[in-house]
């Protein structure tokens, strides 16, 4: 328990949190009001500090619940030497600790689950570029355009299940590699932002800010989705180094 709460790392991840999560909603509070105050585009900052403040509790959570002897040992072994190191003689506690098996198991499935919500992102990322070319810049406000409304629903529509897969990877990666972690965040953040750019081209006056938003956040989020892939690729053996 001390370790857990009271360590160098957890109070610094206390300092941390208790500076982030209150000046985020400090700021969501700030722009709430000049939303209330004809600030069209400040509804969009309200919602999204407070998505930030609770971004930054979530990952406090998980850094302060995650096994301190699994952190420590990925700290100081290289990955991929587990195996060696239990050629040494520290084997059998190292492997029992980090469960390597079932976490190489659960890898492939975060793997295969962040490829196919990459496979989402860049559909979404397509139709957002159909929808640009079709609906015009300059409709007047409202939830739906007059003219292609088809491809503005599907493309609002597969962004459910995007958001879905999204929350679903990150909660399953809680757990996991700090990697997974990672790409679990990174993606949800360009879904997120994605989102929030969906929310502002409903106005005329914001629908700019929005389209680039929109335009932002899949990138980041494909990049997020992508890195099990890449890092995949990166330890995959020349057939010269193979041999």
């Amino acid at each position: 328990m001390r370790r857990r709460w009271l360590s160098r790392r957890a109070l610094l991840l206390h300092l941390e949190v208790a500076i982030v999560a209150p000046g985020c909603a400090a700021a969501g509070y700030w722009q709430a009001t000049r939303a209330l105050a004809g600030n069209s585009l400040s509804w969009a900052y309200s919602v999204e500090w407070p998505v930030f403040a609770l971004f930054a509790i979530a990952a406090w959570w998980h850094l302060i619940h995650e096994d301190p002897d699994a952190y420590e040992a990925r700290k100081h072994v290289p990955p991929g030497d587990e195996e060696l190191v239990a050629a040494g003689g520290a084997s059998t506690q190292l492997v029992t600790t980090l469960g390597r098996e079932e976490d190489v198991t659960a890898d492939r499935t975060n793997g295969r689950l962040a490829l196919t919500l990459a496979v989402l992102t860049g559909m979404n990322f397509v139709l957002g570029l159909v929808a640009l070319f079709a609906i015009s810049m300059g409709r007047p406000s409202g939830w739906l355009p007059a003219n292609g409304e088809a491809i503005y629903l599907l493309h609002a529509l597969c962004g459910i299940p995007l958001a879905l897969g999204a929350a679903a990877l990150l909660v399953r990666v809680r757990r996991s590699t700090r990697i997974y972690v990672a790409v679990g965040w990174i993606g949800m953040i360009g879904v997120a932002i994605a989102g929030g750019g969906g929310l502002l081209t409903v106005a005329l006056s914001t629908r700019f800010l929005g389209m680039a938003l929109m335009f932002l956040g899949p990138v980041i989020a494909g990049f997020g989705y992508l890195i099990p892939a890449m890092q995949s690729r990166s330890r995959t053996p020349s057939p010269a180094e193979g041999g």
